[in-house]
């Protein structure tokens, strides 16, 4: 049981003292036991698993991994160039135009196409998230057909970059 004291200081008035008596152990111990019993039994939330993809979850997803990517992109070559001259590498046009150049014209290709794919993808889904904002194509065809249009715009216009 507890008993409170009153102490007298000469700066403060009384406080109050609570001094605990701990004549039996905490049951802590003894209930947490049966209740990681209990846990183990109940049902476990659905997943996503149990759900038939859609179209809409991918480009959600797709939408914000290459949102990402580009702003990692973005701010990787703006820090490349500030950091470049201090490390003693030259990171001007003529300095880049001389390695691309020794590179095959497949592999710029390529380069070129996986850098303008999620630029490209993401330009064009964050318009059709505008046009979303409008209110527009907001049934669920509309929706499918603006995915699906942005998905080919996406390829054939990152196609064109890559072949400029």
């Amino acid at each position: 049981m507890a008993k409170t004291t009153f102490a007298k200081t000469r700066l403060m008035a009384p406080v109050g003292i609570r001094i605990l008596s701990t004549s039996q152990s905490s049951q802590k111990e003894v209930t947490v036991a049966p209740l990681i019993e209990q846990r183990k039994n109940r049902p476990l939330s659905p997943h996503l698993t149990i759900y038939q993809p859609q179209l809409t979850w991918y480009m959600s997803m797709f939408h914000r991994v290459t949102g990402g990517a580009v702003a990692v992109g973005f701010y990787a070559g703006a820090v490349g160039y500030a950091v470049a001259p201090m490390v003693g590498m030259g990171f001007d046009a003529a300095a880049i135009t001389s390695v691309i150049a020794t590179v095959p014209v497949g592999a710029k290709i390529a380069a070129k196409f996986i850098v303008a794919y999620p630029f490209t993808y993401h330009c064009l889904n964050g318009i059709r998230h505008l046009a979303w904002d409008t209110t527009r194509f907001m049934t669920i065809k509309g929706v499918y057909q603006t995915g699906y249009a942005v998905l080919g715009l996406s390829t054939v216009s990152a196609v064109a970059l890559a072949l400029i």
